[in-house]
């Protein structure tokens, strides 16, 4: 016997590229199958040793176990996933799925099974989305939702979360998909899916503060940082403290409570920023930056001043690094909020020379909002050097 005769593989419910792993067979599978399929290593025969290995990123072990594999196709397929170098491999399902895991441009081919066939059509689904192909990736999800349904409770509850995300991208957020998420939650609580549900607290925290719940929010956003911790994961940590400083700095501040959550919404910020560096990350570096300075601007002190200044300072580095990728639209955004700050400050001439700038590259990718933003700042601008009776900052 071979893994073949192993179903259902627990295809699906590892991160990538590991959700292609296959177990080889074992006299005791269908004692273990079930455990394993809810990532639980208890009790399973040793030929599976290496699964709790690669679920914990202990990389040499699951090598080592691997390698003593016995059936020498389904080594070195999975020996290709665990290193990113393919070796040679005689059976045709496990090769067409390696190409699957290592190529996007793939045809969809039967399997002659429901599990892997579900695994084709979700990564399918992955490039769709990627493609801007929304509907047709939504499409091939349902159709993996049927395949798996009842037999694989994680990549059943993985589906179903792409498949929600994917609908809150393209349509908002609303309140039946957050019952969905927090459904999801309850069904994998008694699973290993740890990094399962830390992407879906993740999202959670992301809808809640989308609906204005700052409250829920942030309890979503500590339970994801529960899991992913600066030293496991220090994108995802940056990430989620980035969304978190933006929920606690969604409200104004009205009284000293208040001050007090923004204050942390500004530290939330600066923690992402220890990560999202312009050297490692500069995408996300402007964008982290841009909001710590948007946040420095309004946020309550003693010397106001101070505050705006150094965020025309990260204003100026966001967008000379804006100036030299060449995102129009990035710069448009970074010389309006410069162009607010230094309205600020009471240098309304130099104000308004950014905010015409930004008004300029708005129209050219006719962006109304941005545009009706922009004069509604001008006119006051206007009102301002009028009663000054000087016209001059």
């Amino acid at each position: 016997m071979d893994w073949k005769g192993v179903f259902p593989q627990p295809v699906g419910i590892l991160p990538y590229p590991f959700n292609f792993l296959i177990l080889p067979y074992s006299e005791r599978w269908k004692n273990c199958i079930n455990s394993v399929l809810l990532l639980k290593f208890d009790d399973i025969p040793p030929e599976w040793d290496f699964l709790p290995a690669v679920k914990n990123g202990l990389w040499e072990t699951a090598f080592r176990k691997l390698s003593d594999l016995q059936e020498d196709d389904l080594k070195n397929y999975n020996l290709s996933l665990l290193t990113g170098e393919r070796r040679k491999i005689r059976d045709q399902v496990l090769e067409y799925m390696l190409n699957i895991a290592f190529f996007k441009d793939f045809d969809i081919k039967d399997t002659g099974r429901d599990d892997l066939n579900a695994l084709i059509l979700y990564s399918k689904a992955q490039t769709f989305e990627e493609q801007g192909k929304t509907e047709d990736a939504l499409s091939l999800l349902e159709s993996a939702l049927k395949l798996v349904k009842s037999i694989s409770p994680i990549f059943e509850a993985l589906i179903l979360f792409k498949k929600t995300k994917l609908l809150i991208e393209h349509r908002g957020v609303s309140y039946a998909a957050v019952m969905l998420f927090e459904e999801l939650q309850r069904k994998l609580s008694d699973t290993g899916a740890d990094y399962l549900k830390a992407e879906i607290s993740f999202n959670l925290g992301n809808a809640y503060s989308s609906l204005g719940n700052l409250t829920n929010a942030v309890k979503y956003y500590w339970e994801a940082l529960e899991f992913f911790t600066y030293e496991k994961n220090p994108y995802m940590y940056a990430l989620i403290n980035n969304n978190m400083g933006l929920a606690h700095l969604s409200v104004g501040a009205v009284d000293l409570e208040d001050q007090v959550r923004l204050a942390y919404g500004v530290q939330c910020l600066k923690k992402a920023l220890k990560v999202f560096t312009r050297d490692a990350y500069p995408k996300e570096w402007a964008s982290t930056t841009m909001n710590y300075a948007n946040a420095l601007q309004y946020l309550p002190t003693g010397d106001p001043v101070k505050n705006l200044l150094k965020a025309l300072d990260l204003y100026r580095e966001v967008l000379d690094h804006r100036m030299k990728m060449g995102d129009e639209v990035g710069c448009a955004r970074t010389l309006a909020n410069m162009g607010n700050a230094l309205a600020h400050l009471g240098k309304l001439s130099e104000a308004k020379e950014h905010l015409i700038k930004a008004l300029e590259i708005f129209k050219k990718y006719g962006m109304e909002e941005e545009i009706s933003g922009i004069l509604d700042i001008l006119e006051e601008i206007d009102t301002l050097m009028e009663v000054r009776n000087d016209g001059r900052s």
